[in-house]
Parts: structure tokens; sequence; C-alpha cells
């Protein structure tokens, strides 16, 4: 398994997730400049994009990921329920770097592969 180059950090915030025109809701499990995960009961196919609203404090921020791994689990009549997404985080506003750094979330961000918002 391929190592994180940086820590999440922990934190339960509140997400809509959008794809081709359908929304769902979910909330982080864990969060960092690069991914995050996300529980959520709706059905995500793998390497999808999807847009994420995701609300922090007073704010909103819009992050745009794709789906590297998702997480099923059996639910009590034996068939298989989503209940988590590995999104790696392709383009984030400045804001949302400045966000993770107060919260503890490391080093600096890195304008490379960054949206400027």
């Amino acid at each position: 398994m391929k190592k994180r180059k940086e820590a999440r950090i922990q934190k339960s915030l509140l997400v809509e997730i959008s794809r081709k025109g359908l929304e769902q809701m979910g909330v982080t499990l864990n969060i960092s400049r690069r991914g995050m995960c996300i529980a959520t009961t709706g059905v995500v196919r793998k390497s999808s994009r999807l847009q994420i609203l995701l609300a922090a404090a007073d704010d909103i921020y819009a992050v745009t990921g794709l789906v590297v791994w998702k997480k099923k689990k059996q639910n009590p009549q034996g068939e298989e329920a989503p209940v988590g997404l590995g999104i790696q985080i392709e383009k984030a506003p400045r804001a949302y770097l400045k966000y993770l750094n107060a919260a503890g979330g490391g080093s600096p961000p890195s304008a490379k592969g960054r949206n400027r918002s």
C-alpha cells in the first residue's frame, strides 16, 4: 500500500457531492491538501470526477476530486452497501488550503496543480 506524503486531519465536515447533475450528501472523516475520505451512502464509481462543496467554519469551499477507492460494508440483509470514498483532490481554492493550514494541516500550500481562486 502506498504511504501518504502528508498527515490527514480528522474532521467531520458536511459535504455536497455532485457528478453529472446528481447530488448527494456526505461527511468527511479526514481531510488533507491532497485528499479526503468521505462517508456517504450514495453510489459513486471508482475513477469518477466529483465536484465537492465542503462546509467548514463559516465558509464553503468548492473542490474537484477523483474517486481513487471506495469501501463497502455488508448490511443486515447481506447486501453490500457503500460507506466511504477516497478522494484525490485535483483542484482546490487557496482559501481551502489556508483553512487546512490553520486547522493543523502541515506545510504551506503549494500552487502547483492547484486552483488559485
